[in-house]
C-alpha cells in the first residue's frame, strides 16, 4: 500500500530524485519503493514521513479508518458532515441526491454564485459530480438538522445511504467489484470491515432469520433488494455515469487507465466559469474497443469515482513535476 507515498509526495511538489536525495537513497531505489516492488526500511520510513509531514501509517495505507463525523468542528470541514444536495433537472431526468461535508456545501454554494457553464461537487460516497449549470431546475441545500432528503424524498437517482470518505475504503470495494482482485494489498480487517458495510453473506441472512429479523418467506426478495443496493455501491467505485438532457442515463465500467479518465475531466475539475462548450469530451473506456465521445452541452451531470479520479490527478501532476528536473 504505497499509493498514498506517491500522492503525498506530489502534493508536496517534489520529484522522485529530490525526495530520494532528501531520504538519502538513489532515485531507482526510492521508485522501488513507490511501486511497491520493495519494502521501505523503517528508518527510512521515518524519515520520508518527517520530510513529508505526514504520519508513517498513513503513507503505507495502514492508518485507523476515516470516518464522517457529526458536529465536531474539529474533524475539519471536509470530514463533518454537513447533510444533503438534492439537484432537480430541466429536462425531465431523474434527480440527485448526494450527502456532502461542510466543505462541498461551501465550495458550491459559492460556485454557483459565480455563474459558471459546470459545478463540481463531491459527495461523501466517492462521488464527484460534474453538472452543467444550465441543466439545473432547482437545487436544494438540507442541512442533517432538516433529514428529509430534499423536496422528492424517494425519486433519487442511484441514492445510496453510505458515508465513506476513506478512499483505502474505495480501493476495497473496487477490489470486491472486480472479482477480488487486489483484495491481498489490503490488512485483512480492513478488508472485513468494509466488506461487513457493502456485502450481506448467506451465514448472514440465516442469522436474520434464526434471529426472526427476515421471515424465510421473504428471504430471496430481501436478497435481491441488498443486492442491488450494493451493485449500485459497486457502481460508485467502478463506472462513470452521466445522464444526457433528454432523461437518458448512461454508464460505463472504465478500463482505461486513471490518467486518461482525469484527462477527460480535468478542464471542468479546474476551471470554473470559463467556457467549456466549444469541443466533445473523450471518454475513455476500453482502449480503441470501446470510446464515447460527449457533447458536454447535452448533458445534465456527469459522476466519477472519486478515488479514481485522484489516482489519475496523481499520475498527471507526477509526469509535469518529473518534467520539470
Amino acid at each position: 500500500m504505497t499509493l498514498k507515498i506517491k500522492q503525498c509526495r506530489v502534493k508536496a511538489g517534489l520529484t522522485q530524485a529530490k525526495l530520494a536525495k532528501a531520504v538519502g537513497v538513489s532515485q531507482p531505489n526510492y521508485q522501488r519503493w513507490e511501486s511497491g516492488v520493495a519494502p521501505i526500511p523503517e528508518d527510512k520510513l521515518k524519515k520520508l514521513s518527517k520530510i513529508l509531514g505526514i504520519e508513517a501509517d498513513v503513507l503505507m495505507g495502514t492508518h485507523k479508518p476515516i470516518d464522517v463525523r457529526l458536529y465536531d468542528k474539529s474533524a475539519g470541514e471536509d470530514l463533518n458532515y454537513y447533510g444533503e444536495v438534492a439537484i432537480h433537472f430541466r429536462g425531465g431526468g431523474k434527480p440527485v441526491l448526494l450527502a456532502i461535508s461542510d466543505g462541498a456545501y461551501m465550495r458550491l454554494y459559492e460556485d454557483l454564485q459565480l455563474n459558471p457553464d459546470f459545478v463540481t461537487v463531491e459527495g461523501l460516497a466517492n462521488q464527484t459530480l460534474i453538472i452543467r449549470t444550465q441543466a439545473i431546475a432547482d437545487l436544494y441545500f438540507s442541512s442533517e438538522a432538516y433529514d428529509d432528503y430534499g423536496p422528492e424524498h424517494g425519486h433519487y437517482e442511484s441514492y445510496v445511504d453510505l458515508q465513506m470518505p476513506d478512499p483505502r475504503d474505495w480501493e476495497i470495494v473496487e477490489a470486491f467489484a472486480s472479482d477480488g482482485v487486489g483484495l491481498e494489498d489490503f490488512a485483512s480487517e480492513d478488508v472485513r470491515r468494509v466488506s461487513e458495510r457493502v456485502i450481506i453473506t448467506d451465514e448472514q441472512y440465516e442469522r436474520l432469520v434464526v434471529d426472526g429479523l427476515i421471515e424465510r418467506k421473504d428471504l430471496e426478495s430481501e436478497k435481491a433488494k441488498n443486492q442491488d443496493e450494493t451493485d449500485k455501491i459497486f457502481d460508485l467505485a467502478t463506472c462513470v455515469t452521466y445522464q444526457l438532457s433528454s432523461g437518458k442515463l448512461r454508464s460505463a465500467y472504465v478500463e482505461d487507465s486513471d490518467e486518461e479518465l482525469f484527462r477527460a475531466f480535468q478542464p471542468f475539475l479546474e476551471i470554473c466559469g470559463d467556457d467549456l462548450a466549444d469541443g466533445l469530451i473523450r471518454l475513455p473506456i476500453a482502449g480503441w474497443h470501446r470510446t464515447a465521445f460527449i457533447n458536454p452541452q447535452a448533458i445534465d451531470f456527469v459522476r466519477l469515482p472519486t478515488h479514481i479520479l485522484n489516482r489519475g490527478r496523481t499520475d498527471v501532476e507526477a509526469k509535469f513535476l518529473d518534467e520539470l528536473r
